[in-house]
C-alpha cells in the first residue's frame, strides 16, 4: 500500500485510478489481516497488532493529506507522504517482532512435541518391563506358564509403544521437515517481498523529493531483498525470483543515473513506465512463491498432526485397560492361592 501511495504522489494530480483502487484494496487487506490475526495470536501479540491497527488509521490520513495537496500542486504534500512511509516503517517493525514471537511460538511447540513422545517411551518401557517380570514372577509362583490376562496386557502395552512412538516421532519428524522447509521458505520469500515493496517505495521518495535523493535507504532495503532471495535458493531451489528482482534493479540504476545525470523528467517516466512494470513482474512472481509454499506448509503440517488427536485417546484407553487386565491377571492367581 505505501508503495502504491508513494509512486501515485510521484504521477502529480492525475491519478491512475487502477493502482488508487488496487491501495484502497490492500489497505482494506492489511486491516482484515490485523483483526484475523489478532484472533488468533497470544493477548501480548493481539495487544500489539491492535496498536498497529490504530497507527494503520492515521497512516491513511497522511496519505489523504499528501494526496490531497499533491492534487492542488502544493508541494508540503510531500512531507505527509515522508511521514506517512514512517509511520509505515514503524508499523512494519512491529509486525516483524510479532513474526519472530510466532516463530518462537512455533520452535516451542515442537520442542513440547518431542518432549511428549519421550514420555510415552519413559513410561512405557518400564511399564513393559514391569509387566513382563510381573507376569514371571507370577509363572514361577504359582507353577502357571501363561496368564492370559497379563499376556494380553503385555501385548498391548508393546503394541502402543512401538506403533504410537513410531507414529508420534514420525509426526514430529514430518512437521519439523514441513517448518525447515515449505514453512522457512515460505517466510524468506515473504521477507524479500516486503523488503522489495520498501524499496520500490523508497525509489519514488528520492524523486519526490527532487535532488535530495538518499540512495542508501534504497541499497538496504535491497540488501535485505537480495539476502532473503540467497537464502531461498540454497534452502529450496526457487531461484527465478533473484533474476525477475535483478530485472528492476538495473531499471532502477538506469532511474538514478537519469536523476543524478539532471533529467529528472526521464527519470520520473522511467521509474512510472519500465520500472513499474518490472517491479510488478517482481512483485506477483514473490506473490506466487510466497502463497505456494505456504500453502505447501499448511498442507505439510495438518498431515503431520493428523491422527495425533485419535493416538491420543488410544494412549489413554489402552492405559486403563492395561491396568484392568493386570488387576484381573493379579486377582485370578490370587484367588487360587486363596
Amino acid at each position: 500500500a505505501d508503495a502504491l501511495a508513494s509512486e501515485n504522489y510521484l504521477r502529480g494530480g492525475t491519478e491512475d485510478a487502477a493502482s488508487r483502487l488496487l491501495y484502497e484494496a490492500e489497505l482494506q487487506a492489511v486491516n482484515s489481516g490485523l483483526v484475523t490475526l489478532g484472533n488468533r495470536v497470544p493477548a501480548a501479540q493481539a495487544q500489539r497488532l491492535a496498536e498497529v491497527s490504530g497507527q494503520l488509521g492515521e497512516y491513511a490520513g497522511l496519505v489523504e493529506q499528501a494526496r490531497a495537496n499533491n492534487r492542488q500542486g502544493y508541494p508540503v504534500g510531500a512531507a505527509y507522504l515522508r511521514t506517512a512511509n514512517s509511520a509505515a516503517a514503524q508499523m512494519t517493525t512491529v509486525l516483524r517482532e510479532v513474526q519472530a514471537a510466532l516463530r518462537q511460538q512455533v520452535n516451542a511447540a515442537l520442542d513440547r512435541a518431542d518432549t511428549a513422545g519421550m514420555w510415552l517411551h519413559l513410561v512405557g518401557w518400564p511399564l513393559l518391563l514391569l509387566l513382563a517380570v510381573g507376569g514371571g514372577w507370577v509363572a514361577f509362583r504359582f507353577r502357571r506358564l501363561l496368564n492370559v490376562p497379563l499376556a494380553a496386557a503385555l501385548l498391548l502395552t508393546l503394541l502402543v509403544v512401538v506403533v504410537g512412538g513410531t507414529m508420534q516421532g514420525g509426526s514430529l519428524a514430518d512437521a519439523e521437515s514441513a517448518t525447515a522447509g515449505p514453512l522457512q521458505a515460505a517466510d524468506l520469500a515473504s521477507q524479500a517481498r516486503v523488503a522489495a515493496f520498501d524499496a520500490h517505495t523508497q525509489e519514488s521518495l528520492a524523486l519526490i523529493n527532487r535532488g535530495n535523493a538518499d540512495e542508501s535507504m534504497w541499497s538496504a532495503a535491497s540488501d535485505v531483498v537480495g539476502l532473503a532471495l540467497a537464502q531461498l535458493c540454497g534452502r529450496s531451489d526457487q531461484c527465478d525470483l533473484q533474476s525477475s528482482y535483478d530485472q528492476y534493479g538495473r531499471t532502477h540504476l538506469q532511474v538514478r543515473e537519469l536523476d543524478d545525470s539532471g533529467d529528472w523528467d526521464a527519470a520520473r517516466e522511467l521509474s512510472l513506465g519500465d520500472g513499474s512494470e518490472a517491479f510488478a513482474s517482481f512483485a506477483s512472481d514473490s506473490s506466487d512463491v510466497a502463497q505456494a509454499f505456504t500453502s505447501s506448509a499448511v498442507s505439510e503440517l495438518s498431515g503431520s498432526a493428523s491422527g495425533l488427536g485419535g493416538l491420543r485417546a488410544v494412549v489413554f484407553i489402552a492405559g486403563l485397560v492395561v491396568a484392568a487386565l493386570a488387576v484381573a491377571g493379579f486377582g485370578q492367581r490370587l484367588r487360587e492361592y486363596r
